[in-house]
């Protein structure tokens, strides 16, 4: 793989390849063992498709700490760009992986919002990609991304792992 999987829909991203198979059973085994080399792999391809000067947001968990999701932060780390948690939840959400697409556009709605301590932070010619493990309906990403651009922020896509086929 040369570059991965771009599309623009639901929303425009990159990813690092299809959601089955090989790549799916890897990332199941990050979310385990978080092992920095592996995702420098995966996410190697994408490296070269984002602009050097990208600032890239994790999505949040909507879980605790102890029991998040650790892959959105790892990849912005292993993808060696500068990264804010401008992001945060501001309600809790409930697992989307039973959801129907229309359930996930419900379940997201004002599900985030900026985090007061980053509200400061904005440059606007840097181009702001937001990172998640897994890209499905878009719902998460959607949201993600209106809260963003609704605080004046531009974004410009999403970075994920794999795309659900």
């Amino acid at each position: 793989m040369k570059r991965g999987l771009e599309g623009a829909t639901p929303v425009r991203f990159n990813a690092a390849g299809w959601y089955r198979g090989e790549l799916r059973r890897e990332i199941l085994r990050l979310k385990l063992n978080q092992d920095l080399s592996v995702l420098k792999a995966i996410t190697f391809a994408l490296r070269r498709t984002l602009p050097a000067k990208a600032l890239l947001v994790p999505i949040p968990s909507w879980k605790t700490q102890k029991r998040a999701n650790p892959l959105p932060a790892l990849i912005c780390q292993s993808l060696g760009r500068t990264t804010k948690t401008l992001l945060k939840r501001c309600r809790p959400t409930v697992g989307q992986h039973h959801l129907s697409r229309r359930q996930r556009l419900v379940n997201m709605q004002s599900a985030f919002a900026i985090d007061p301590d980053q509200r400061s932070w904005c440059v606007s010619e840097t181009p702001i990609w937001i990172v998640d493990d897994i890209l499905t309906s878009g719902a998460t990403a959607r949201e993600a991304l209106n809260t963003l651009k609704s605080a004046g922020f531009g974004v410009r896509g999403l970075i994920c792992l794999g795309r659900t086929p």
